[in-house]
């Protein structure tokens, strides 16, 4: 995930989203010196401040220090997803944001008529943020209980693949994630338990049984 290159997590949980993309942008800024932006369709600043505070990150400092930037994408998005984009890319270039989490793609795809043109724009939105030199982690949603991918068709677009699920097993939530595409990079395809504290993203140290894998 160091890559300069479009990402497409899919999450199964609401309150993960914003959770995994925060934990991206805290270690870029505090343990790597880079720069971040969380644009979301979805959440104001505050309520990402909020969510936020319960594991330790204060984005309230790392705004003061210039290393993050919270774009509310949500009154931007009425004058059309062109100028939304416009937004985001003045965030970056104004930060010079090597890290970007934009919260997400299933919202956006709704301003659209059609999947035609959906994908047009996507397009055009991947070619703007390859330019921009930054690690992008595009969000997409999975309801509870569905197999498919966001909305079928931008996971192909990114470089790479991270699904997040989470299941019930033996009455509790089970975290698990797995990466069934890294372009370029070499990587494992087991599934892995995963937690999200104040140090940010953990792993458990094994994979997931095969057994277990549903």
């Amino acid at each position: 995930m160091e890559t300069r290159r479009p990402i497409a997590p899919t999450v199964q949980q609401n309150d993960e989203r914003a959770q995994t993309g925060i934990a991206s942008l805290d270690h870029g800024a505090v343990r790597c010196n880079e720069n971040g932006v969380y644009a979301s369709v979805i959440e104001s600043g505050e309520k990402l401040k909020r969510n936020a505070r319960r594991f330790g990150w204060d984005l309230d400092r790392l705004e003061k220090e210039g290393k993050l930037q919270l774009v509310s994408l949500q009154s931007t998005m009425k004058a059309g997803v062109s100028t939304a984009l416009e937004t985001v890319l003045e965030a970056l270039h104004s930060l010079n944001a090597r890290r970007l989490v934009f919260d997400s793609l299933s919202a956006l795809m709704t301003a659209f008529e059609s999947t035609a043109e959906a994908r047009s724009f996507l397009h055009i939105m991947l070619k703007f943020l390859e330019a921009a030199n930054c690690t992008t982690l595009m969000i997409s949603e999975v309801p509870w209980g569905k197999q498919q991918l966001g909305t079928n068709f931008e996971e192909f677009l990114g470089d790479g693949l991270i699904v997040l699920d989470a299941s019930f097993d033996n009455s509790r939530v089970r975290r698990r994630i797995y990466i069934p595409k890294m372009r370029g990079t070499e990587h494992r395809l087991e599934g892995y338990d995963y937690y999200i504290t104040r140090e940010g993203f953990a792993l458990a140290p094994t994979p997931i049984p095969p057994d277990k894998i549903r």
